[in-house]
């Protein structure tokens, strides 16, 4: 499979992609930023997807991201940053990258960086599904201190301040925690970049397909809106409507370059109560545990069937919250890495891994 990316994949990928970010960014935060981008990179050049089949083994791919924290951040940023970053990488690995993958959907930046670099946009990613940590994106790395990465951020300081450019090279534990300390001193998010990696080891540690799945998800949700949209997504991703309510309570908050907190939607006399480490990490319904990332767990506006964020979620709006089992869609290593879990349970008082085994 190969063919080039138009505007009629852009607005699918948008609105799939942005319910796939499990809460940390929506429509009424997010699109305008997101379809900047998108319409950016395809007034550039051409955007050619291709399925990893299609490239060798040895075929070096990088990954094209943001770290931090998506929802109350307030971050010195620019479209620009991402190529920035990826350029960067690329003189750090000496060569043109075969490829470029996104961390997670919706993963727009990397469209910017494929049209920028001339490069194809991988039909993968580190995920499906949003994650909060380049841990959880790693594909496996976390567990495998012994295998050395790149990884880049930038910011030009476009607001105030000046410009933040970070190169670090060691194991995946190690140089995220200097791109996290980077996205706090960026207001609290930046355009990142890492690699090297192989088309063999995406193929057996990432999300083949996320892509497509994503432009397919977001043709399904354009066919309905209101109510009818949060049915066809439900089918589409072979899940289950957890609550059709109003949010009676969010307390999440920024903190040390995370979103973190709770919120809680009630239907009738149930609540769910949803943990958040960035994106929804899980959903508990009535005190039992109903969905543990890397099930996906998403919200729509009940009127709209728009993707809503964590930060738009405000006491009395009305919300569908969605779940689905990790195995109807794709995911990668990374999030099912036992030592990606620990930090995150901390930081939630939450136990998430217990969960999955």
């Amino acid at each position: 499979m190969k063919r080039k990316l138009s505007e009629t994949d852009l607005q699918p990928a948008l609105i799939s992609g942005l319910f796939l970010s499990a809460g940390g960014s929506g429509v009424d935060s997010m699109l305008e930023r997101h379809d900047l981008a998108g319409q950016l990179a395809l007034g550039l050049a051409e955007v050619e997807l291709v399925s990893l089949d299609e490239l060798a083994d040895d075929a070096i791919i990088i990954t094209s991201t943001s770290v931090g924290a998506p929802g109350y951040a307030e971050p010195r940023l620019a479209l620009r940053d991402y190529a920035e970053a990826a350029n960067r990488l690329a003189a750090e690995i000496g060569i043109k990258p075969a490829g470029v993958i996104c961390g997670h959907v919706p993963g727009i930046n990397a469209w910017l960086v494929a049209a920028t670099l001339g490069i194809p946009y991988v039909d993968a990613a580190a995920n499906g599904r949003g994650h909060p940590t380049v841990e959880m994106g790693g594909m496996g790395l976390a567990s495998r201190p012994d295998i050395p990465i790149i990884q880049v951020c930038s910011s030009g300081g476009q607001t105030n301040g000046s410009p933040i450019n970070v190169v670090a090279k060691g194991d995946i534990l190690s140089t995220s925690g200097l791109m996290r300390q980077a996205s706090i001193l960026n207001g609290g998010l930046i355009a990142a970049a890492r690699g090297p990696m192989t088309a063999s080891f995406v193929r057996a540690n990432g999300a083949a397909g996320a892509i497509t799945f994503q432009i397919e998800l977001g043709h399904a949700m354009l066919s309905a809106k209101g109510a009818g949209r949060v049915q066809k997504t439900v089918d589409f991703v072979k899940g289950e409507l957890l609550a059709a309510g109003k949010v009676v309570s969010n307390d999440v908050s920024y903190d040390a370059g995370f979103d973190v907190g709770r919120v809680v939607v009630r239907q009738g006399a149930s609540d769910i109560t949803l943990g958040v480490y960035n994106e929804f990490m899980f959903a508990d319904r009535d005190g039992q545990r109903v969905a543990t990332f890397p099930d996906h767990v998403g919200s729509l506006d009940l009127r709209t069937g728009d993707p809503i964020a964590i930060s738009r979620m405000t006491v009395g709006r009305e919300v569908a919250i969605i779940s689905a089992h990790r195995s109807n869609l794709p995911v990668g290593k990374g999030a099912l890495d036992p030592a990606v879990f620990p930090k995150v349970e901390k930081a939630l008082g939450a136990t998430l891994l217990a969960y999955l085994q």
